[in-house]
């Protein structure tokens, strides 16, 4: 097998856009892959960060598959040389395994592409497009990213900013009330679309008189004007802000003054510089986390994905022995039968003398263990 690959490892976001194929596109990329006299299966997974064509093929193989992404990205084969990643054979099974799992994901573990990779196989195998050899190694590469993912810690921690800080507003208690100052925003919109995961979480979000962008639908999330934000901050029991300003968005004394329920409120400021005073934590009703609290936070979840990703590691390469050895067996069944008969005229002496020669002490023990139990 073969991969060719356009990722965010080598390709920016502009190039990458080129290859970011609309479905009917992808169907006929796929397709005239399939078709081609020198390939013999294929397989094209598109998502956001990559696009990459996993086939099987003839010497010629890689070459006709270059060209075919070079066509359809609208670029040249030059243009895209510098950005491609090849992958052959083992490597390529290994790419695959990697992909699926998470560890080669802009963010190490995600679950999404786990999905993708199998509506990716599926639709190419529906269509007739795979040989047997492909169909194994995906087969093989989605049982093993499914196992890595309930083996390992590589799934399930969060290590961005603004899933730790919804999901520090979510654990808040109960049925929580989140205001967002800065929901437009890079940060802010982010932290939106992980606060509406939650379903103990309901939002509102500020928007500034002089408008902007409405990012989310308002059966979603309540807007609130920037000037109506400590009206707000009254009902709210966690307020995340994350704005660009170079101006405080809440002060103590302001808050003091506003607030007149005077209940247990998180103030989570993900701006830099602070869009919170650092004196509101002085409030007796007030906590406060800031960009550096979950900067640490981020820091040890990432170390917890990177043992996850060496024991993922450790889960690929058993499961590419386990398929390498299903292929061998596949291509011995043919001739077992005529290897058996013909076992049974050699003198067991013989056979002894040569795997003497062809193993080392450990493989040969091996194998007379084996004999042992099969003569008992």
């Amino acid at each position: 097998m073969y991969c060719i690959s356009v990722n965010y490892k080598k390709a920016d976001v502009g190039f990458r856009e080129k290859m970011a194929f609309p479905e009917d596109v992808q169907r006929a990329l796929a397709e005239r892959t399939a078709e081609n006299v020198h390939i013999t299966g294929c397989v094209l997974l598109c998502t956001c960060n990559r696009t990459e064509l996993y086939f099987s093929g003839d010497t010629c193989a890689i070459s006709a598959a270059k060209a075919l992404l070079s066509e359809f990205g609208g670029v040249s084969e030059g243009e895209l040389a510098p950005v491609l990643m090849i992958f052959s054979e083992d490597a390529a099974v290994r790419h695959l395994f990697k992909v699926a799992c998470g560890i080669e994901s802009m963010v190490m573990g995600e679950d999404e592409i786990l999905g993708q990779t199998k509506n990716a196989f599926r639709s190419a195998m529906d269509r007739g497009f795979t040989s047997y050899e492909l169909n194994m190694i995906f087969q093989r590469g989605i049982a093993c990213a499914k196992r890595i993912k309930t083996e390992t810690t590589l799934s399930g921690i969060p290590v961005s900013t603004a899933t730790l800080a919804a999901n520090a507003a979510a654990d808040f208690g109960g049925q929580v009330n989140v205001l967002v100052i800065g929901a437009s925003g890079k940060i802010g919109s982010s932290t939106v679309k992980n606060l509406l995961t939650h379903k103990n979480v309901s939002v509102s979000a500020t928007r500034r008189s002089c408008g902007g962008e409405v990012l989310f639908s308002p059966e979603d999330v309540a807007v609130v004007g920037y000037s109506d934000r400590y009206s707000a901050i009254n009902r709210a029991d966690v307020v995340i802000s994350a704005t660009g300003s170079p101006h405080y968005t809440i002060t103590k004394n302001r808050l003091e003054k506003s607030v007149t329920e005077n209940r247990k409120r998180l103030f989570i400021d993900l701006a830099v510089p602070h869009d919170i005073e650092e004196t509101v934590a002085d409030v007796p009703w007030a906590s406060v986390l800031d960009i550096d609290h979950f900067g640490e936070l981020a820091r040890k979840n990432n170390l917890m994905k990177m043992s996850g990703a060496q024991a993922a590691e450790t889960i690929i390469e058993q499961e590419t022995d386990e398929l390498k050895k299903e292929f061998l067996i596949h291509d011995f069944l043919p001739e077992a039968e005529h290897i058996g008969k013909k076992l049974a005229e050699v003198p067991f002496e013989k056979l002894l003398f040569r795997l003497k020669a062809e193993l080392d002490h450990k493989e040969l023990s091996h194998v007379l263990k084996i004999l042992e139990e099969l003569g008992e």
